[in-house]
């Protein structure tokens, strides 16, 4: 379900019409809903659900060594919390590095000491507010000729959740597809309170509670194999007791 879909089921599931509630106050009622549902899968279920992968062009003498958290939009998903840095120091490079991560308050030398001298096949980074900082930097030698699109930073983090808008990609909205439907049961108490149902929004809170809980129950433990490897059993073949 799309944004626009989520909205109209919201509405009809509150049996009201189009202008009795203003835009803003649904879309309003649209993000709490979904990022409630995202912080519960978060705290409860984990995992590695809204985990993603991106892929950034390193740049040559990047000042610092400092690149931007991808951001996010109503098309893309942006990265919250990183869990993992990787490069490829040379252009050639087939593989990926995996970077350290260092505490920059306790590093025996200067940060720019480390951007100059750190060497390639141990690369380190630390985290700021709304950027990373990578040392050794990347020198144009490091590069391909058109730099543009090397991708040779490769990110591993929790997606970023920001409000959405009318006509917002499904992909952007993050939670999973069966749990749309309770973005809008999420929408209904605000829907309520806004013209005046407060009773009725009591009630609506308390079923996307009871929804909440239904979901955690779907969306935990994915897999059933408790994370043990098994051997065949061969005994069949004539090879067992």
């Amino acid at each position: 379900m799309g944004y626009d879909a989520i909205i109209n089921l919201a509405l009809s599931n509150t049996h009201t019409k189009t202008g009795q509630v203003s835009a803003s106050i649904l879309k309003s009622a649209f993000n709490i809903a979904r990022k409630e549902l995202a912080n519960t899968i978060i705290k409860e279920v984990d995992e590695n659900y809204f985990f993603q992968i991106w892929k950034r062009d390193a740049v040559a003498d990047q000042e610092n060594g400092e690149y931007p958290y991808p951001k996010a939009t109503n098309e893309a998903a942006g990265m919250s919390k990183c869990q993992g840095l990787f490069v490829k120091g040379y252009k050639d490079d087939l593989d990926f590095t995996k970077a350290n991560e260092v505490d920059i308050k306790t590093l025996p030398k200067d940060w720019s000491w480390y951007l100059d001298n750190q060497p390639k096949a141990q690369p380190i980074y630390f985290i700021g507010d709304e950027s990373f900082f990578v040392a050794p930097q990347f020198k144009s030698a490091d590069l391909p000729d058109t730099p543009a699109g090397n991708n040779q930073i490769k990110l591993l983090g929790i997606s970023k959740f920001i409000d959405l808008d009318t006509g917002a990609l499904d992909s952007a909205i993050l939670i999973p597809d069966d749990s749309h439907h309770r973005i809008a049961i999420g929408m209904e108490p605000w829907i309520l309170k806004a013209r005046g149902k407060k009773n009725e929004a009591t009630l609506a809170f308390q079923e996307f509670e009871v929804e909440k809980q239904k979901m955690v129950d779907e969306l935990t433990n994915r897999d059933n194999s408790g994370m043990t490897a098994k051997l065949p059993d061969d005994r069949q073949l004539g090879y067992g007791n």
